[in-house]
């Protein structure tokens, strides 16, 4: 959702049927909305207290993303972390997500994500806050359905 540079593969990738992996869809946790530019990260093993996404203004520049999932999960009745996958798995039959966590409940929640029914507005261009529709917001979040014949369903 954030890391758009590996979208120029996507059309050798449909060409020959390849899969993509993607790594760290939530940004590692940025996207989950648990986290703002006053979070510290302890110890020295925590390498978000130095990625570029985690310092105060970049924090301030993705703002407008983050209360986008944030408005979409309460409207869902899901997670920002859920609506941040749900996007990822409706964009591309072969894109695969693979968030990371350490924590059970997390996986959980990440599971979730297959739940979150999202309408085919959504899907394409999900509508960005009012406070940035005030100020001409240009979210844009691509987004495509898995195709009818395709299981999706888990079972």
């Amino acid at each position: 959702m954030m890391a758009r540079w590996y979208e120029v593969l996507f059309p050798v990738l449909e060409e020959l049927g390849i899969g993509y992996v993607a790594f760290s869809p939530m940004a590692n946790g940025l996207l989950s909305g648990k986290y703002g530019k006053d979070t510290v990260f302890g110890g020295h093993e925590d390498y978000r207290s130095v990625m570029p996404q985690y310092q105060p203004e970049n924090i301030e520049r993705s703002r407008e993303l983050l209360e986008l999932l944030k408005n979409t999960a309460e409207e869902k009745n899901a997670t920002p972390a859920q609506i941040s996958l749900a996007w990822m798995l409706c964009k591309k039959p072969y894109i695969v997500p693979i968030p990371g966590t350490r924590k059970f409940e997390r996986l959980m929640e990440n599971l979730g994500a297959a739940d979150v029914t999202l309408s085919a507005a959504e899907e394409n261009e999900p509508p960005a806050s009012e406070e940035a529709q005030d100020k001409g917001s240009n979210v844009r979040i691509a987004c495509f359905s898995v195709p009818e014949d395709v299981d999706n369903s888990g079972k």
